[in-house]
């Protein structure tokens, strides 16, 4: 495991907040600062695009990397970036300004249709299986990053964290269905005309089964969204009542000052969320499987630098299947992911960069946030296969 940085809460300290939360069990499942992690790049010992580490050299502790650059040292274009890097040159893109961190590259580019590219995936399979997790890492998007809209251009897009359940074989990569993963819960990056968004996906299983959402099959979104598994939510009036206790949450306005106006019909921009090019922000997500195959009670819920920002507890994650075995339990967390990003002319070879550093996975949300509680569900009584 290996040791967090200076500016987490002390060690002693975490275990005293550990021991007064009433969550029976409660546990750290793994850590990454990625400081100890040896120099390595995406394609630094292969360049095939998926390479897990029972036949490839990753970073330690993880489990596989998927990588599909265009503008790469691997392609071709030696003045270019990786899609994935952890290298202690980075040192500046990290928290603090030192160490080392994951640093993901976006190239734009267009192959003439709608293609989504520049893939980097680094997944950790937790085998053992949990019917819940908590997830907490920290982003920060480079000074180059897109962050307004291109008028006439294909809005962007970044997959940027998934938790999902895998069944253990076939590709933990492939998510389709009649795929081998399922349920899924995905947090991505985009922005349209209408400004930053916070886009959450959701799809049902199990491992494949049950997978896309129909119109109204999880009650209680905002309105006036559809209620199926895929939410384009801006960072206003679409979080309105999502805070503890159905409070609205107080996010603050890193670009202007002051809170975000909930109220105002003024879009969000990029900086007012994520602040300027050297800012980092914190994102926590947790997860629960619904009680029972069927059941609308699975949970879905998330903080922006510790202030909740949304929740659902009406998701059916898991559904009857008889094709499936249905106590499919989360085992699989993934940062980075592909991309959407046809803004630039294909000549210009246009990359730019964000950087995830200091992730936490846990089997429950942790106490100092845990301020809407959320008791856990009772056994189904089956092992995880």
């Amino acid at each position: 495991m290996f040791v967090l940085k200076k500016h987490f809460v002390p060690r002693l300290l975490t275990l005293g907040l550990i021991l007064a939360s009433p969550v029976l069990h409660s546990e750290v499942v793994f850590e990454e600062n990625f400081d100890d992690q040896p120099d390595w790049t995406s394609a630094m010992h292969s360049t095939d695009t998926e390479q897990r580490a029972v036949t490839h050299i990753i970073p330690h502790g993880w489990s596989a990397i998927r990588q599909d650059p265009t503008w790469a040292p691997s392609k071709g274009h030696p003045y270019k970036h990786e899609s994935i890097e952890v290298l202690a040159s980075n040192s500046k893109k990290c928290r603090d300004g030192t160490g080392k961190c994951m640093v993901s590259w976006r190239d734009s580019y267009n192959p003439g249709w709608k293609r989504w590219t520049s893939e980097s995936i680094m997944l950790k399979y937790l085998p053992e299986g949990y019917s819940q997790l908590y997830v907490e890492f920290w982003i920060r998007f480079g000074p180059n990053w897109t962050r307004t809209n291109v008028d006439g251009v294909p809005s962007a897009a970044s997959k940027l964290f998934r938790i999902s359940s895998w069944r253990g074989n076939g590709s933990e990569f492939q998510a389709f269905p009649d795929g081998d993963i399922g349920p899924i819960a995905l947090w991505d990056y985009s922005l349209n005309k209408y400004g930053v968004r916070n886009t959450i996906s959701w799809r049902g299983g199990p491992h494949g089964d049950n997978y896309n959402y129909r119109d109204g099959e999880i009650p209680g979104l905002p309105a006036p969204l559809i209620n199926t598994g895929d939410l384009n939510l801006n960072f206003s009036g679409h979080l309105k009542g999502m805070g503890p206790g159905g409070s609205d949450p107080k996010v603050s306005d890193r670009l202007n000052g002051g809170l975000i106006d909930l109220n105002s019909p003024s879009i969000v921009k990029h900086d007012q969320v994520f602040g300027p090019g050297d800012s980092w922000t914190k994102i926590g997500i947790f997860v629960k499987m619904n009680s029972a195959p069927g059941l609308k009670d699975g949970v879905f819920q998330q903080w922006l630098n510790d202030e909740q920002v949304f929740i659902s507890t009406t998701i059916p994650w898991i559904r009857p299947s008889v094709t499936e075995t249905e106590n499919a339990q989360w085992n699989l967390v993934a940062i980075g992911g592909n991309d959407f990003f046809q803004i630039y002319p294909n000549e210009a070879q246009h990359e730019e960069w964000y950087a995830i550093d200091d992730l936490i996975i846990r089997d429950d949300v942790p106490h100092y946030l845990n301020t809407t509680a959320v008791a856990p569900n009772p056994p189904i009584g089956l092992d995880v296969k």
